[in-house]
Order: structure tokens, then C-alpha cells, then sequence
């Protein structure tokens, strides 16, 4: 009888023990959640092709948006615990780049920057053609598409129909599926197999880039039709907005 009581005053021990070494962990981690090894953002690119490059166009004229890539893309990674900012190539195999867009409008006041445009639905301007790619919608500004993935290669094919006089600038845009400001974590994808927390931060969309690093993006039409002083980004202006003309 005096084993019996010994073996259940020990185990009840053990058991207040346990769990008061339970109740101080849960507390501890509810104090304090764990923090991630690693949180990075890439900025990547997707160079996009425009075809024929032609100071001016005529109504009936078909302008083509051409993209071919291969999925080792070089990315411009910054690290969200430290700050510290480097260039890699990372392998993004039949990947999912969130949502893009091709977005054509006409420079239609040139009192305002191309933010401030009124913008009318591209399709009172063109007759697009969809050749390769997945189209998912049809918005004002243009369509939303996917990249078709095939032998580790990205591509896209689409046309525009011009069908209305004006000068007009075409450009690709990347956006996250969850606003940003509040559900941002959301938008978490797994890019690479080293790090927990990853994210697109931004994609740009280099149009006509030569060896020389120079952009035929007709930007030479844009600073004469347009105030370059009333743009925010310049820089993405010559770059990745294609200007052209309707006559």
C-alpha cells in the first residue's frame, strides 16, 4: 500500500512538472513569436519585343508584342532582414508570375503625364489578335494574360489592329493578387528552395533592348508629343513604353 502511494504522489510530480514546463513555453511563444530565417524580394524581367518599330503607323497596320524567355531569369534580390541588395539568375520552372498586362492608351492632353491620361477602352483603338499566350480578361486599359510554359521557354504572341488616328503608348504591368497594404503575405510564393519568405516585389517589361543597352522604344516621338518634366519615372518611360503614332 505505502509503494502504491509513493508511485502515485511521484507521478502526479511528473505530471505538474510537465505540464507547468508546457503552459511556460505556450506562454513564451505567445510572447514572442518565432521569427523567419529568411525574407527576400525579387525584382524580375520580362523582355518584351515590339515589332515593327516605325516612327508612324496607318489605320490597318498590325503592331506585334512578342515575348520569348527562357525560365533561368536574372532577378535583382533584396534582403528584407538586412537591406543588403544583390543580382542572381534563379530558375522559375512553368512558374505562376501573379497577375500582367499589356496596357495601351492614347497621349491624348499633354498638359498631364501619362498617370493623369483619360483612358478610354483599348478596344475603341484596336482589334487585338491573340496568337500564344492565355488571355484571362479583357480590361479598359487591355488584356491580362498568362505566359504559355514550353520546352523551359515563356512565351507570348499578341497583336493590335490599329484602327484609330492618335499618338499612343503601349507597356507591360505587373500587379500581386492581394492588395498589398493589408494581405501582402498573401503573396508569398516559394522561388527558391534556400529561403522561407519570398516575394515578387516587381516585374519590368524592357522593350526592343539592344546590345548596346539601348531601348527602341521610339522615345524621341514621347519627348516631343509629351512634358518628360511631369513624369515620375523617366527612366521606365524610355525603357519599357513603346510611343507610336497613327496618322
Amino acid at each position: 500500500m505505502k509503494l502504491l502511494i509513493c508511485i502515485q504522489t511521484n507521478t502526479k510530480k511528473y505530471l505538474s512538472l510537465i505540464l507547468g514546463f508546457t503552459f511556460t513555453a505556450a506562454l513564451l511563444s505567445g510572447c514572442e513569436p518565432l521569427k523567419k530565417k529568411c525574407s527576400r524580394g525579387y525584382d524580375l524581367e520580362h523582355p518584351l519585343t515590339v515589332y515593327p518599330v516605325k516612327k508612324s503607323y496607318h489605320i490597318g497596320d498590325t503592331i506585334w508584342f512578342e515575348m520569348n524567355f527562357s525560365d533561368v531569369l536574372k532577378a535583382e534580390i533584396t534582403n528584407n532582414i538586412n537591406g543588403k541588395k544583390s543580382s542572381d539568375n534563379i530558375l522559375l520552372q512553368n512558374f505562376d508570375f501573379q497577375r500582367n498586362f499589356l496596357v495601351l492608351f492614347e497621349l491624348s492632353d499633354t498638359t498631364v503625364n501619362t498617370a493623369g491620361q483619360i483612358k478610354t477602352d483599348f478596344k475603341e483603338a484596336f482589334d487585338p489578335i491573340y496568337e500564344t499566350g492565355t488571355i484571362l480578361y479583357e480590361l479598359p486599359l487591355g488584356p491580362e494574360y498568362k505566359l504559355i510554359y514550353q520546352n523551359n521557354t515563356y512565351r507570348l504572341k499578341v497583336g493590335m489592329v490599329l484602327k484609330r488616328k492618335g499618338v499612343f503608348i503601349a507597356f507591360g504591368q505587373f500587379l500581386h493578387y492581394y492588395n498589398m497594404a493589408c494581405l501582402a503575405r498573401l503573396n508569398e510564393q516559394d522561388l527558391t528552395p534556400s529561403c522561407e519568405k519570398e516575394m515578387i516585389t516587381d516585374i519590368r517589361f524592357p522593350i526592343n533592348r539592344q546590345p548596346d543597352g539601348t531601348h527602341q522604344t521610339n522615345y524621341q516621338i514621347f519627348e516631343q508629343w509629351m512634358n518628360p518634366a511631369l513624369e515620375n519615372d523617366l527612366n521606365r518611360i524610355q525603357k519599357e513604353f513603346f510611343t507610336f503614332v497613327v496618322l
